[in-house]
């Protein structure tokens, strides 16, 4: 592992790419869209010139090859190989050809960086099937989709978990209520995920909550919403072992916490790491 390198997979806009440079790393800056490629090599001029970044315009998939693309003409950050992605709303969109190469393919040529951020819309799968657990990032995150997600990381060696709401970058948690509630009328028909929050709710009757903290990072730096935001130990919140990550996430997703129904237009980012022990229930 390389300790002072980033990849950015879905480098879009370049904004968090330029919060990386900023703190001082080197980055590894992939992206499909040919255009946000030119952008960005004149929006990082000097850095480009100064080899801390090496911008990268290919797509993420399972083979080397060609394959159509399809771009969101309205917003970028919906930019896929899935055409119902870049059409939501029914916003233009048009297909494009870009080049494709496995993620194992970066890794051997740039090496494996102490920070992997992945933000490939309904892609981020192909990176994390290319992670070996024997040479890991020390922080990973990508986008939340569904627990499945949280098992994959799991399997790798990450032992802790933070599900970061993309909107302000604080951390989704769950409250004593939505736990009871939940558990009384919900998960009683899956015995497993019912003994899960039992346990849960019965050790941690004392802290219940987790407050939404922000970042505290130190830093002054603004984050534009949908950005990944601070990442590693600047990350709002504390770290969660895997169980309660995916009791959080199953409970949010069924709208039995605090927050209500899930909103389409608030997403998350499950943020991982390998650096702590398996954190324990509250207690």
């Amino acid at each position: 592992m390389i300790q002072d390198l980033i990849f950015d997979v879905g480098m879009n806009n370049g904004d968090d790419t330029a919060y990386y440079l900023h703190k001082g790393y080197r980055v590894v800056a992939v992206e499909a869209d040919p255009i946000l490629i030119d952008e960005a090599r004149d929006r990082f001029a000097d850095q480009v010139r100064d080899r801390q970044l090496e911008l990268v315009n290919v797509a993420i998939a399972a083979e080397r090859g060609t394959a159509p693309f399809w771009i969101c003409d309205a917003r970028s950050e919906w930019n896929s190989f899935d055409r119902r992605i870049a059409s939501r709303l029914g916003l233009p969109h048009h297909s494009i050809d870009v080049q494709c190469r496995p993620f194992r393919d970066l890794l051997q040529k740039y090496g494996v960086p102490s920070y992997l951020k992945i933000d490939i819309e309904g892609h981020d799968h192909y990176c994390v099937a290319d992670l070996r657990q024997e040479d890991l990032p020390a922080y990973v995150s990508l986008e939340m989709a569904q627990v499945e997600t949280l098992f994959a990381l799991r399997d790798l060696g990450y032992t802790g978990f933070k599900l970061i709401t993309q909107n302000d970058h604080s951390q989704l948690v769950v409250d004593l209520f939505s736990v009871t509630a939940l558990l009384k009328r919900r998960l009683r028909p899956y015995p497993a995920l019912f003994r899960l929050g039992r346990l849960a709710s019965r050790l941690g009757r004392r802290r219940a909550a987790v407050a939404r903290t922000a970042p505290s990072n130190g830093s002054s730096w603004r984050f534009s919403i949908g950005s990944s935001g601070p990442f590693g130990e600047d990350t709002a919140g504390r770290w969660q072992s895997c169980d309660e990550a995916v009791y959080t996430w199953v409970t949010y997703q069924l709208g039995r916490s605090k927050y209500g129904q899930p909103n389409l237009d608030i997403w998350h980012d499950v943020h991982a790491t390998r650096l702590v022990s398996p954190p324990g229930l509250p207690s």
